[in-house]
C-alpha cells in the first residue's frame, strides 16, 4: 500500500538529555521558534537532577540541517546532548491516542520483579506502554503505566496474581 504526499508529514524527533537547570527548556523552544514548527508531541522527565525532554516537531524538510545547527549551538551552550531524528511519518501515526487505559501498582517495597511482571502481562495482553510515571514514593512508592491497545478486562484479570505474589496493589483504570 503506498502513501501519497497528504497522508505524510515530514517530522523532526528531538531528544534533549543533561543536567537539568531552570532554562533549559525556554532556550530550546526560542532556538525552534524562528523557524515555521509544530510541535506534535512533548514529553520531560527529571529523575535524580538528570533531564531528558523529547518533543516532536512537524517542520518544513528544507529547514532541516538550519534546524539541526542551530540545536547543536544550543546544545553547546546549554552543556546537554540533543539527538535528532529527521524523517517523513504517516499523518495517522502521528494522531492521538483514544482509549488509553492506566495502570497502577503500589507497594512498600517495589522490586524489578515486579515490575517485569507487569510490563510482561501488558506485553502478552497486547498492549503497549506509552507512558510510565511515579506518582509517589512515601509511604508507598506508586509507579503509573498508561497504556493503549488493552482491555481494562483482560489487564485486570492478568494483573492480580501479579499483585499478590509481589504485596503490591495493582489498580486498572
Amino acid at each position: 500500500m503506498s502513501t501519497s504526499a497528504d497522508d505524510e508529514q515530514y517530522t523532526g524527533l528531538i531528544l534533549l538529555s543533561g543536567v537539568d537547570k531552570p532554562g533549559i527548556a525556554a532556550s530550546l523552544f526560542e532556538v525552534l521558534s524562528p523557524f515555521s514548527i509544530t510541535i506534535v508531541d512533548i514529553e520531560q522527565v527529571v529523575v535524580k537532577d538528570r533531564l531528558i525532554l523529547t518533543v516532536l516537531i512537524a517542520l518544513n524538510p528544507a529547514h532541516e540541517s538550519a534546524i539541526a545547527a542551530d540545536l547543536d549551538n544550543c546544545a553547546v551552550s546549554l552543556d546537554v546532548d540533543i539527538a535528532t531524528l529527521f524523517s517523513y511519518e504517516e499523518k495517522s501515526a502521528l494522531s492521538t491516542k483514544s482509549n488509553l487505559i492506566h495502570v497502577l501498582i503500589s507497594a512498600k517495597k517495589l522490586t524489578p520483579k515486579a515490575l517485569s511482571q507487569v510490563a510482561a502481562s501488558i506485553h502478552q495482553n497486547g498492549a503497549n506502554i506509552e507512558r510510565v510515571t511515579r506518582l509517589a514514593s512515601n509511604p508507598l512508592t506508586t509507579i503509573e503505566f498508561v497504556l493503549s491497545g488493552a482491555t481494562k478486562e483482560t489487564l485486570t484479570q492478568s494483573l492480580s496474581p501479579i499483585a499478590i505474589s509481589n504485596s503490591a496493589e495493582i489498580t486498572v483504570q
